[in-house]
């Protein structure tokens, strides 16, 4: 998500923070004109109102603490420091000073007002803070400031009591024309954010992929995904997405995980990068959003280049795997290194590769003979067999292939002939 957004962000690089001029920030960042309550337009018979809403200004200071604290108390997402406090301070200031103006003049926001309200819902989006908890803090604000009215009631005053109970109209249409704004510009944002986000995920994909990581654009891009390019790098590959809405849901998932992760689909595969972060949980969140699919682990290396070879990783361990399996380099690497050059290989393996295929009994033989440590008698253990059955078994393979099982070298060439057990 894009970094909170302040002041400073929003100026000229050029300029230095103390030549800021208000014009060059957004509206609710700017110091609100002073009210003028001796020119308000308040209707004929709303004066009682007018005064109560007067009173509570005139105790503005106080309210606005007060608010800004019950916020801070309230609601979690404003205590993780998304919101400075001086910004959002100053925001409830702002938002109840124009509130106790409208209530004086018994009028809904102006289209002005309104429009700044947006603002702030873009603002509040680019901070990373929820909608629920940017609504929330309206509620709340809106809950200091009737209570504060309530208490500037004149004891015993029935008129302005009633008019004060009318006036509560005015206040929730505020609290809907106000929140319906900053929802939108809010939602508005927060999609643009993760479009822009899904492409640079998409593009940094796809650079793994070509191994296109010698210039600037795959650093900025992973600086831009919250990557270290020099840091170590994890990368997961799963086989079998058939919608893209998938990656989508996956990345919602990895982004309450420890770490970051950056999630890419290309043609039927998901590419997810790991850094910093427990990727045995991400390989389990995989499996949870793709029960059916193949899910591979690279091995963890370091830099933009460790991360394309922890994709290469990944990619060979993926075509040794079943639909439904989590294979890891780590444990596969074997096999998956053997399947990636085999082409290279076969003229060395394809002997015993056709033993094996005729003589199942053999290759049986040679499996456990190198499971049990060049163990004869573990070896017919194992198969229930005699021993000496095991060792006429070790010398037919011998006779038909050419290779000695049991050396070091004739049982590493028998065995890599096998493949992985089925």
């Amino acid at each position: 998500m894009t970094s909170p957004t302040t002041s400073r962000d929003l100026a000229d690089d050029e300029v230095a923070p103390g030549d800021l001029r208000a014009d060059d920030l957004p509206p609710d960042l700017r110091a609100g004109a002073e009210s003028s309550w001796g020119v308000l337009d308040v209707p004929t018979g709303w004066e009682p109102v007018a005064a109560i809403a007067r009173e509570v200004h005139a105790n503005l200071s106080p309210l606005v603490t007060r608010t800004t604290e019950a916020i801070e108390e309230e609601i979690e997402a404003y205590r993780h420091e998304l919101v400075p406090r001086e910004d959002l301070r100053g925001s409830v200031r702002r938002n109840i000073e124009a509130l106790l103006v409208g209530l004086a003049e018994r009028r809904p926001p102006t289209a002005e007002q309104v429009a700044v309200r947006r603002e702030l819902g873009t603002r509040r989006a680019m901070q990373g803070l929820p909608i629920d908890a940017l609504i929330k803090a309206y509620h709340v604000g809106y809950r200091e400031v009737w209570a504060a009215l309530v208490g500037a009631l004149p004891p015993g005053d029935d008129e302005a009591t009633t008019k004060l109970l009318i006036g509560a109209t005015t206040v929730w249409q505020w609290v809907h024309e106000v929140t319906d704004a900053l929802a939108a510009a809010h939602a508005a944002t927060t999609r643009s954010l993760e479009a822009r986000e899904v492409g640079a995920r998409q593009r940094f994909a796809e650079l793994l992929v070509a191994g296109d990581l010698g210039g600037k654009e795959a650093r900025r891009l992973a600086h831009s995904l919250g990557l270290a390019p020099g840091g170590p790098f994890t990368v997961l590959v799963v086989r079998g997405a058939t919608d893209e809405l998938d990656a989508v849901e996956l990345q919602h998932r990895l982004d309450d995980v420890t770490g970051q992760h950056a999630v890419a689909v290309r043609a039927n595969l998901v590419i997810v990068v790991c850094q910093d972060g427990d990727v045995a949980a991400a390989a389990d969140i995989c499996r949870e959003v793709f029960r059916a699919s193949a899910i591979a682990v690279g091995a963890t290396r370091d830099g933009l280049d460790g991360a394309r070879a922890s994709l290469e990783d990944a990619e060979q361990s993926l075509a040794v795997a079943d639909d439904g399996q989590v294979v890891t380099f780590e444990d596969v690497w074997l096999w998956a290194t053997l399947l990636s050059s085999a082409e290279r290989l076969e003229p060395l393996l394809d002997a015993g590769r056709q033993v094996a295929e005729e003589h199942q009994h053999l290759a049986e033989a040679i499996r456990a003979f190198a499971g049990a440590g060049f163990s004869v008698s573990e070896a017919a253990r194992q198969l229930g067999l005699h021993a000496n059955t095991v060792s006429y078994r070790l010398d037919r393979w011998q006779e038909l292939t050419g290779w000695n099982p049991r050396t070091f070298a004739g049982l590493t060439r028998s065995v890599a002939s096998l493949g992985p057990r089925p």
